[in-house]
């Protein structure tokens, strides 16, 4: 019997099909079962990005609710420092002014002789005290306490010395 090339050549077409037929059903359950362990696993990373966003959500309104509590702590705390600290600013200012009262006084040849006490209140009242040799003397402490920077008044309250 001789089978000719054709032949030979359809039954093995035929044979593969046949093969190819048969393992197709079990390639679709496979790819089915794929297709359901895959949305199982999207499904687990859905709720597990959920769980975690939410703690992350609860973690952050915790920490805005503590840096709200420091921020008012903060607050607070330079509210009372503005407060003191004006008032320290300007004693400074005063003690600044003082400073230099004193120190316009001290070089004067016309004041040779004068026992002149400088005190500075009220944000930048300057109070003169003490004795003057003369009326000319109390002239030149007022002009010279005038002319320094910041003074804002003089108060004078300087006595003439009486001569013995």
């Amino acid at each position: 019997m001789k089978i000719s090339r054709a032949t030979v050549l359809a039954g093995t077409l035929w044979i593969s099909t046949a093969c190819l037929g048969a393992l197709a059903p079990r390639a679709a359950r496979a790819e089915d079962q794929a297709e359901v362990k895959k949305d199982h696993v999207d499904q687990r990373a859905k709720q597990q990005k959920e769980e975690i966003d939410h703690q992350a959500k609860k973690e952050k309104d915790h920490v805005d609710e503590r840096t709200q509590a420091k921020k008012d702590e903060i607050d607070r705390e330079n509210s009372t420092r503005t407060k003191s600290t004006t008032t320290a600013g300007d004693d400074v200012s005063d003690a600044w002014i003082t400073t230099k009262v004193k120190a316009s006084l001290v070089g004067d040849k016309a004041l040779k002789g004068a026992d002149i006490h400088v005190d500075t209140e009220q944000k930048g009242v300057v109070v003169l005290s003490g004795y003057v040799p003369n009326d000319t003397a109390r002239s030149r402490a007022i002009s010279l306490a005038r002319d320094t920077k910041g003074v804002k008044k003089v108060d004078d309250k300087l006595q003439l010395k009486v001569a013995r």
